[in-house]
């Protein structure tokens, strides 16, 4: 689905993200992680499409990502950034109509509708949807953007691939809806939507990745499958910090304590 080959990209003379090679499969749940300024959301926006690599290729459904249109791309990925700023006044409906923007040329069809009705009970946000979008809190703006990625992936036939991108999605929400944002990404993969998520939380990411890809100073460092151990040893190398990995009380999975 997703094939990234030995993809670069440079400012100047500072490399940001250096010969990065990595597939996503149909159905996958990645998270990337690394410290600050390891080159994870800069890896995002080149699987995005919205940077080109400095060297390296992109392929999407065997196909260049560079070859698309905006509009076929739009059809086929969405993206929930850290930070989205609107200056001028818009309900918080028409934020996750936003999502439709791709499938309609001037009007929303009653699908449309009924796809952005989804999205906001899935979110459980449809108290939210006449506010002036400038009014709601960061955790608010948060899941409300997170429904306009979801009404972006809209219905899912089978014989289509979609992508899902999200970089660091739940910086805004307190716990309960920390697992509500991923709980709702991971379910997209049930219908062979690829999710790939920059998370710094790495408990959150062992609870919910098929695989955690971890980067450190441009480079991919190590690639850890779900059926994995962690170690401490790994962790000091990413991130310099020292931590117990502890086994479940049910003995299935790790849990981190620093």
């Amino acid at each position: 689905m997703i094939d990234v080959q030995a993809v670069s990209f440079r400012v100047k003379k500072k490399t940001l993200v250096n010969n990065v090679s990595l597939q996503i499969q149909p159905g996958e749940f990645i998270v990337v992680m690394g410290a600050n300024g390891a080159g994870k959301s800069t890896l995002l926006k080149m699987i995005a499409g919205s940077l080109q690599p400095t060297s390296g290729l992109v392929f999407f459904n065997d196909k260049k990502l560079k070859e698309y249109t905006v509009e076929e791309l739009a059809q086929k990925r969405a993206v929930l950034s850290q930070h989205y700023h609107i200056s001028f006044p818009l309900t918080a409906r028409e934020i996750v109509m936003m999502g439709r923007y791709p499938y309609f040329n001037h009007q929303p069809t009653h699908k449309d509708e009924s796809i952005v009705n989804e999205a906001l009970q899935r979110m459980q946000v449809q108290d939210l949807s006449d506010r002036d979008y400038n009014t709601l809190s960061g955790g608010e703006a948060q899941k409300i953007q997170m429904c306009r990625v979801l009404a972006q992936i809209g219905e899912i036939s089978q014989d289509e691939n979609k992508l899902l991108l999200l970089d660091e999605p739940v910086s805004h929400l307190d716990i309960k809806y920390q697992h509500q944002l991923l709980q709702q990404a991971r379910s997209l993969c049930e219908n062979k939507v690829a999710v790939l998520a920059v998370l710094h939380d790495i408990n959150l990411s062992l609870k919910y990745a098929d695989r955690i890809l971890f980067m450190k100073d441009g480079l991919l460092i190590r690639s850890l499958s779900k059926n994995e151990s962690i170690d401490a040893h790994l962790l000091k190398e990413v991130f310099d910090v020292d931590a117990n990995v502890l086994t479940m009380p049910d003995g299935k999975g790790k849990f981190i304590v620093f």
